[in-house]
């Protein structure tokens, strides 16, 4: 073979491979590309399907403004509530936000990272507490989940506070069956992912080790200083990154029973 074939061969070679490279390349893309669009539709579709599911239960079982004679009247029709979920404890309301949702507690801290209301498989999941806590709040730190969905969802709006643009008066409403309680909020910030924020079980000398810590933490001035003998509330979702973590603590400032 003369040296012009071998070199146009080689040549020839050359550019197969280069042009195998890259349609490989342009074959690796376009599956990105396709796995994208799939998930991008499903989160729509999962935020669009929760937001919906939301609506439906808020208007249906909670009664926000009661008429003069029904002031002492449970706002939230936890009968019909257990109807579609025994896992309901309580409700949650937060004014000024979005955040206004039944709670839920089942045996560990997963199963309601990815189940709606309904037990049925969701990307937004759904408001749960702490498995380790009493469901009637009587821990010295009841401890409540929930993810940070972009659309406005779950926990999200709890950004709203640790940025300070709901003020330093942040009440954090829950409902039970049987009471109102309410809790002020003294602390908000972000941290690293770490189980020290969210300790539910706290004794009386590690409760006032938490609560130095948790103050000493706040991205914001709220001068207030709960006393150790205050039950607390933690509040936990992820920031934007979804690396770290933002934590919302109140201590308890009174309620109501029904």
């Amino acid at each position: 073979m003369s040296k012009r074939l071998k070199e146009n061969k080689h040549s020839y070679e050359e550019k197969l491979k280069k042009n195998n490279m890259r349609l490989i390349i342009f074959i690796i893309f376009a599956i990105i590309f396709i796995f994208s669009i799939v998930n991008l539709s499903r989160w729509a579709i999962y935020n669009k399907k929760s937001a919906n599911l939301i609506k439906d239960i808020v208007n249906e079982n909670f009664q926000d403004t009661l008429e003069k004679e029904e002031e002492n009247k449970n706002p939230v029709n936890f009968g019909e509530l257990c109807k579609i979920n025994k896992d309901i404890i309580a409700w949650i309301r937060i004014k000024n936000t979005k955040i206004n949702y039944p709670i839920v507690q089942t045996d560990n801290n997963y199963y309601y990272l990815k189940k709606d209301i309904n037990k049925k498989y969701s990307t937004c999941g759904w408001i749960f507490m702490n498995y380790k806590n009493s469901n009637n709040f009587s821990d010295r730190n009841t401890v409540l989940y929930g993810h940070n969905i972009k659309s406005g969802l779950m926990f999200s709006d709890l950004q709203k506070i640790y940025k300070n643009e709901l003020g330093t008066d942040g009440v954090i409403e829950i409902y039970t069956e049987k009471e109102k309680l309410e809790y002020k909020v003294f602390s908000s910030y972000l941290t690293e992912p770490e189980e020290y924020s969210t300790k539910p079980i706290l004794d009386e000398d590690s409760e006032k080790e938490y609560l130095q810590e948790i103050l000493k933490r706040s991205s914001i001035m709220y001068n207030i200083v709960p006393d150790k003998s205050d039950k607390l509330i933690t509040l936990s979702t992820c920031d934007n990154s979804g690396k770290n973590r933002i934590l919302v603590h109140g201590f308890y400032i009174g309620g109501e029973k029904y």
